[in-house]
């Protein structure tokens, strides 16, 4: 009997090729999808985090006024810390793009080379990785920085830059016209001498606990190092220093004896608790530009109290965005792919179950000849689940090596390696992905065919043996008013329910794999297209140390950096405070703190509507600040609680002057020693389109995955109505019906399904997706705008109905080839 049985299964594969193949091309395709996507984020985040260990990697960083002492160096490696320099320039190669120069690393954030060597000699230059690729820089080609030509001797990666922001604050990485480079000690005080550096040197340290000491503990050992004003060799700053002094102690002409006299001393003291309870005031925060909160302010209240803190600022590498950025990216993806695959596990257990019922309603009588010979359960169970399973087992397999393969997980790193400044990385395979791929698929087959050969086999022998359906009579059904074919058709769809029920489903489950897709492109359209609207100003200077007049031409703003949590992750939010008179913007605050207005990139991302109360925190200060939303104004290119200025103030015990940010619309030529940056509207221009490359692949797989996906769907369902109604097609054709007739009769009646089931599930589908997708982008900085051009629904319609049309077309072939035997072997 196992041998009569294992030729059925090889006759069953033969006869329903077609049907079978359709099903594992199904199953492929979600598979490898679902594998690629996964794999590819596990790639990254696990080899990522390997490589960047390797790398040591640093706990966190620092920045101080004035470089550590030997003995202050000491203090903290006695306390097991692993610290080194890391100090920096940024300087201007010919074609406008900004090199940041460091000392080759020799413990911390260590260099991991691509190609080449580590720089030797003191003409030669080790570049970071994307910025080679992006500019066609390769080793042995020259670079002229600070009128000296290097030669490349390497490309690397370092694990602080694994996302290379020029600023922390930015949102998008800018290869182009920004990288990472690394040179000997002693052409990088040659470099130093030259004079052409953009900015004054950056006294960065970088750490490493020992895993007794914790990053809030090391911050208050650092508060605890001072230094003396007078080392600190930036101009600037000994000017501005000067002048807050002068302000605060209501001097004039030359104060220096006056202003040291008074440091320490009573009157010192006053000053100082009065600029202490502005901490932070002064300076402001403006996250955006990586503005320090309030450190020259803290900086002059502590001197004049006779307290000279020299920390400047303090980040933890959780909190640095460029430590693990590429990681932080993917896990969207990751989290899209789960999702999708309960989506797509759903979807393909419904279509098995509408399979195998079909199967076994057209094995009744077989089924039931068997059983009446004395088969066992156990057997007709085994011998119907093997070629299902089989068949699931091969496509599961077939999709997770392909989804590893060249064609799956290298494919989809690509945007990542597009992005970010990561080392070559090997492709992770994880367990539970193999075990999702390879044995869920034919589980799913096992399981269904198990519980509808147990059904069936419950029914008696002889009901088996004479072919009776359980099939719902809908001929009583009154549509006496309509015409023959159409009361035809209704009664067609009404008998197929549970078919027409899988088209639909299908329809509607690769919908919601497609708008992840579709989601992530107008997003990211979006946030292009409305940043460069936006941005009116063609420059904004951020000041480190702000002049005592505006600039001609400027108009002064006043921004200070806070932070707002959302889903979990804290993110930059800039309060700005504005005058009636900033043309930049369109925000109109009213005066006080109670009249705030927020962008509507804000509003997007934390859901705050007009007459919602907020609370931000400000690091600095750890303190807590409540609003409320006012309006709401259109502008998506930053987080932006719009305030009246000179409310701003008062808030923040600022000076009635005080400003730290101009807008112009033409270059100011201010001195760039005093600024921390400065941004321009065509350094917004050139990254505009940045995060539609970067998610272009994904766009791509989901939605051409899922309309392939959605095409077999609907031709296996509306294959299975065809074939269930082979006896009544037969019937019909010996009645003299024509192939074209047969098509209105049996295949019309799912046009009216398609319209109105793809009617329905397009808008269900956008609306539930724009309900999570929040969640998959949690921690993106960016506008969340998911608004579809009509377009898009006009094209997913026809998308849709050109696919059932074509699916159409070659089932009404298949109508013709029905053979009229049919309705003999079947009669009583």
């Amino acid at each position: 009997m196992r041998r009569v049985l294992g030729k059925r299964t090889l006759r069953e594969l033969r006869s329903h090729a077609v049907r079978y193949l359709a099903l594992a091309l199904m199953i492929t395709l979600s598979i490898y999808l679902i594998v690629s996507l996964i794999g590819a984020a596990d790639t990254v985040i696990i080899e990522g985090a390997k490589h960047a260990e390797q790398n040591c990697v640093e706990d966190g960083q620092f920045t101080v006024f004035v470089p550590l002492s030997d003995e202050e160096l000491g203090k903290l490696e006695n306390e097991g810390l692993t610290v080194e320099k890391m100090f920096c320039r940024d300087y201007a190669l010919e074609n406008g793009a900004v090199l940041r120069v460091f000392r080759v690393r020799q413990q911390l954030d260590l260099a991991e080379l691509e190609e080449g060597s580590l720089p030797e000699q003191s003409s030669e230059i080790l570049l970071e990785k994307r910025f080679c690729e992006v500019n066609g820089i390769k080793p042995g080609d020259t670079v002229t920085l600070a009128g000296s030509s290097l030669q490349v001797s390497g490309i690397a990666t370092t694990p602080d830059y694994d996302a290379p922001f020029r600023s922390m604050g930015d949102s998008t990485v800018d290869s182009a016209n920004f990288g990472t480079a690394f040179v000997s000690g002693e052409l990088y005080d040659q470099l130093a001498a030259s004079g052409e550096s953009l900015q004054a040197e950056e006294y960065l340290y970088a750490y490493r606990l020992n895993g007794s000491m914790q990053d809030d503990e090391l911050k208050e050992l650092l508060k605890t190092f001072t230094y003396d004003p007078s080392a600190v060799e930036d101009p600037y700053f000994q000017e501005y220093y000067k002048e807050m002094i002068e302000k605060r102690m209501g001097l004039s002409g030359d104060s220096d004896s006056s202003a040291g006299e008074s440091v320490g001393g009573s009157d010192g003291e006053s000053a100082g608790e009065s600029a202490g309870e502005s901490a932070g005031g002064l300076a402001g925060g403006f996250v955006g530009g990586d503005i320090l909160r309030g450190a020259v302010s803290r900086l002059v209240g502590q001197l004049l109290a006779g307290e000279n803190e020299n920390l400047r600022s303090f980040t933890a590498a959780a909190d640095n965005p460029r430590i693990g950025g590429s990681a932080d990216d993917v896990i969207i993806n990751k989290y899209a792919s789960v999702l999708a695959g309960v989506i797509i596990l759903a979807l393909m257990a419904y279509v098995i179950s509408v399979f195998v019922v079909h199967g076994i309603e057209e094995e009744r009588s077989v089924i039931g000849t068997l059983y009446a010979l004395g088969v066992r359960r156990k057997e007709l169970l085994r011998h119907y689940l093997v070629l299902p399973v089989l068949v699931c087992l091969i496509s599961g397999t077939v999709g997770t090596v392909v989804g590893y393969s060249r064609f799956g997980v290298p494919l989809q790193t690509a945007d990542t390696y597009a992005y970010f400044s990561v080392p070559t990385l090997k492709t992770v395979k994880e367990l539970w992905v193999i075990i999702y791929g390879v044995v869920l698929p034919p589980a799913i087959a096992a399981l269904v065919n198990w519980l509808v050969i147990r059904r069936r086999l419950s029914v008696p022998a002889l009901r088996l043996i004479r072919g009776e359906e359980d099939r719902r009579d809908f001929s009583r059904l009154d549509l006496k008013s309509m015409s023959y074919f159409r009361r035809f058709r209704i009664r067609q769809m009404l008998r197929e329910g549970r078919s027409a029920a899988g088209v639909v489903l299908g329809i509607f489950v690769c919908l919601l794999l497609m708008m992840i897709g579709l989601d992530a492109h107008v997003m990211c359209s979006h946030v292009g297209q409305d940043n460069i609207a936006d941005t009116k100003y063609e420059y904004m200077y951020l000041y480190k140390y702000p002049e005592k007049e505006v600039p001609e031409g400027g108009i002064p703003a006043y921004a200070r950096g806070v932070k707002k949590e959302v889903l979990g992750y804290n993110m930059d939010v800039t309060i700005l405070g504005l005058d009636g008179e900033n043309p930049y913007f369109d925000a109109r605050p009213g005066k006080g703190a109670d009249k705030v207005q927020i962008s509507s990139a804000m509003a997007q991302k934390y859901s705050l509507e007009t007459g919602d109360v907020f609370q931000v925190e400000d690091p600095e200060t750890d303190l807590s600040y409540s609003f409320t939303v006012d309006d709401i104004v259109t502008y998506a290119p930053a987080f932006y609680i719009f305030m009246d200025i000179e409310s701003m103030r008062d808030l923040f015990d600022a000076e009635d002057d005080y400003y730290n940010v101009v807008f112009s619309d033409r270059d100011l030529h201010i001195d760039s020693g005093r600024l921390y940056a400065v941004s321009t509207k065509e350094d917004v221009e050139k990254a505009a389109n940045i995060f539609v490359e970067l998610m272009f692949q994904m766009v791509v797989t989901m939605t051409a995955v899922s309309a392939g996906i959605m095409a077999i769907v609907i031709y296996l369902m509306m294959k299975v109505m065809i074939d269930r109604s082979a006896k009544e097609i037969a019937l019909f054709k010996v009645f003299g019906y024509r192939r074209k007739e047969l098509g209105k009769l049996f295949l019309n009646g799912n046009t009216a399904l398609i319209l109105m089931g793809s009617l329905i599930c397009i808008p269900l589908a956008k609306g539930i997706m724009d309900a999570i997708y929040p969640y998959l982008v949690s921690n993106a900085a960016c506008a969340i705008n998911l608004h579809f051009h009509p377009l898009i629904y006009i094209v997913l319609f026809g998308g849709i109905f050109l696919i059932y049309m074509l699916i159409h077309t070659v089932l009404v072939r298949r109508i013709g080839k029905i053979d009229l035997g049919v309705i003999l072997k079947n009669r009583e």
